[in-house]
């Protein structure tokens, strides 16, 4: 990406590691034209903007769509619809977001940590048949960074095992496997839309992907408390308040149909990158063959990531780990009945620092991250 920016170190506005406030203002008429249309309908759930939401995921991708409020809820209504709850087991990735094993001990199930794999640190299928046990009733893969876990030789395990497979698809709208979509390949498929994400509200939201139309009304009532909506003083099922707004609603359908150049943006930013960095002594990102990366996170391996930090820092850049910790190392699994089988297997999740990496970041910054991490390692 040619850029007219002068070489060196000097940039007096940082780039941000998280490119969502830019898209935010970016989007800001819209975001206030939407907001305006719900006003003016007077229904602030459930209403036209959810169901444009959810009509134009199943477009997109596929299944039963239902729109919730956040990735952690979508993982948990999803075990909950599957029937997982006291003493089940549940194997989940070593390297994720906490909440992937916070919702298996939400339901009273017992999350079983098992290694990630080289090069994409997603859920070894290897590690995973050895995990499991006459308790187990679930896996749950995590699509890390934004590139999809090996699910053909997952689903093939979980079809021997009789497992049910609830993909965590936070990190991976767009993403997707010889065609077939993130969320698509297991009996449910769970999506962050925090602002942070791919695509994203102003805050919390999520959605869930399934197989059939009578898990999608059972995961309906369950964002509801257990309601249908004919009836709101009639609660089926014990559920839960998950109902997703009907402004994120509406933000978030506006997002989807820009996704695929939003993409493909950051598609070619990590080609850029990944060209770049060819002769460095940094390990980038693999995209294996028949995968569509969603690169929610472009994230490299380097000997002294401290160092290559504050490099970056130095000029105006900032760089973030983002799972410096594997799960069973958090200290809230002190209070969480849980099995680990990890081992130094997984070390490499820990060691991977994140360049920005978002469609809104301009060619001049992209050439500037570039000529900084060049520079540490040239001199």
């Amino acid at each position: 990406m040619a850029s007219t920016e002068s070489p060196g170190r000097a940039t007096a506005t940082t780039i941000p590691a998280e490119g969502h406030a830019r898209r935010v203002n970016e989007l800001r008429e819209t975001i206030h034209r939407v907001t305006d249309e719900v006003i003016d309908a007077g229904t602030f759930h459930y209403g036209p903007q959810t169901r444009r939401l959810e009509d134009a995921l199943e477009r997109a991708w596929g299944g039963h769509a239902v729109a919730t409020t956040s990735c952690t809820q979508a993982l948990t209504l999803a075990l909950r619809a599957a029937g997982i709850g006291s003493g089940d087991e549940v194997i989940v990735p070593a390297a994720t977001f906490a909440a992937t094993a916070f919702a298996v001990a939400a339901v009273g199930a017992v999350p079983v940590v098992v290694d990630v794999s080289e090069p994409t640190l997603t859920l070894c299928p290897k590690a995973t048949e050895a995990a499991v046990t006459g308790r187990t009733r679930a896996v749950i893969p995590v699509h890390l960074h934004g590139h999809m876990a090996d699910m053909p030789a997952l689903n093939e395990i979980a079809f021997r095992h009789r497992l049910v497979v609830i993909e965590d698809c936070a990190q991976a709208p767009g993403a997707s496997l010889h065609g077939t979509p993130a969320g698509r390949w297991g009996d449910y498929g769970c999506f962050s839309f925090w602002v942070g994400k791919n695509i994203g509200g102003l805050d919390d939201a999520g959605a869930i992907l399934t197989t059939t139309p009578e898990r999608a009304d059972t995961l309906r009532r369950l964002t509801d408390l257990g309601r249908d909506r004919g009836d709101r003083h009639l609660h089926h099922l014990p559920g839960h308040r998950a109902r997703l707004g009907e402004v994120n609603a509406g933000i978030l359908t506006v997002q989807l149909a820009l996704l695929p150049g939003w993409t493909e943006r950051r598609n070619r930013i990590a080609h850029c990158y990944t060209a770049a960095f060819t002769d460095l002594p940094v390990e980038t990102p693999v995209v294996q063959d028949g995968y569509v990366h969603g690169f929610y996170k472009y994230a490299i391996g380097c000997e002294d990531i401290p160092a290559l930090t504050a490099h970056l820092a130095s000029w105006g850049i900032q760089a973030e780990q983002v799972y410096p910790y594997l799960l069973p190392d958090q200290p809230a699994f002190r209070e969480i009945n849980h099995r680990s089988h990890v081992s130094e297997q997984s070390t490499a999740a820990t060691q991977r620092l994140c360049l920005p990496a978002y469609p809104e970041l301009t060619d001049a910054e992209v050439d500037h991250i570039i000529r900084s991490v060049t520079a540490l390692h040239t001199g």
